[in-house]
């Protein structure tokens, strides 16, 4: 029993299982993007799938307006994944479903928004309109860099204060909750990134797949994930919310991570 004055926190989120699910759902979410966006548009569009790996998928399209369509296909599924996920989030109880809803949904939206960022910034990626990017050739990329820029700054920023509101949904408001809220986003978000890096690794492209694909789409589009954990501020106090340490949930994310590393890592041609 807890002595008077040193009774519990009411909401402790045990950091070996946040690993655990970051572990677990870094290879489950970036696979939804792209096998479930990118692969089965370009088999739905009559493309050949020609190589998978960890991060990304190549398919050679017949038209343009295919390969257009293949590109968007990734982000448009993280957006569809975050409504459903949000949805079920605001269905759920029960603390273990509901902290992992939340960091899917959440996963997901940054991902879409960040892409927006992305290659809107750079012109690259899967709705980039210059060089090699998704949607290019396009007339007036400039045009469509800034509207790019513009749309996804303003989705990650909502998506930051939608995160703070969500969170705070689930383990209250204010410096009581410091701890957990920094344990559940900070801790999340180191271990779904070095997951990513590590997975990265056995690829034949080496460092150049690491800054492009795994810090660009995990450390990049999940950074709003920081400024959520520092989110605590003023009065308030924790409600009920309680995971504790799961060491199974800890080995079957490492387990995931790891065969998603030996399978995809090395791309399958």
């Amino acid at each position: 029993m807890s002595q008077a004055g040193h009774e519990p926190p009411l909401c402790q989120v045990d950091l070996v299982s946040v690993c655990g699910l970051a572990l677990l759902l870094m290879p489950v979410l970036t696979m939804a993007h792209e096998l479930g966006g990118h692969a089965a548009t370009c088999l739905a569009t009559h493309g050949k799938l020609t190589a998978i790996g960890t991060f990304y998928i190549d398919c050679d399209s017949a038209t343009l307006p295919a390969k257009r369509l293949v590109s968007l296909a990734g982000p448009v599924m993280d957006g569809v994944l975050a409504v459903l996920f949000h949805q079920l989030w605001r269905r759920l109880r029960g603390d273990w479903p509901r902290l992992i809803a939340w960091y899917c949904w959440l996963v997901c939206a940054f991902e879409a928004a960040g892409y927006l960022l992305f290659s809107g910034l750079l012109g690259l990626g899967d709705l980039g309109p210059t060089g090699d990017g998704g949607l290019a050739p396009v007339a007036h990329p400039l045009l469509w860099q800034a509207g790019l820029t513009i749309a996804g700054f303003v989705a990650y920023v909502a998506l930051v204060a939608a995160g703070q509101r969500t969170l705070t949904a689930m383990i209250g408001a204010g410096l009581a909750t410091r701890n957990t809220r920094r344990t559940i986003a900070h801790g999340f978000y180191v271990t779904y990134v070095v997951a990513a890096i590590i997975a990265s690794l056995p690829n034949p492209q080496g460092l150049d797949i690491i800054r492009t694909s795994a810090l660009a789409s995990s450390g990049g589009a999940l950074a709003g994930m920081i400024n959520i954990g520092f989110g605590a501020r003023g009065a308030g106090h924790g409600v009920p919310f309680r995971i504790g340490r799961s060491r199974v949930a800890l080995a079957l994310g490492l387990v995931n991570t790891l065969v998603f590393a030996l399978v995809l890592g090395p791309t399958i041609r």
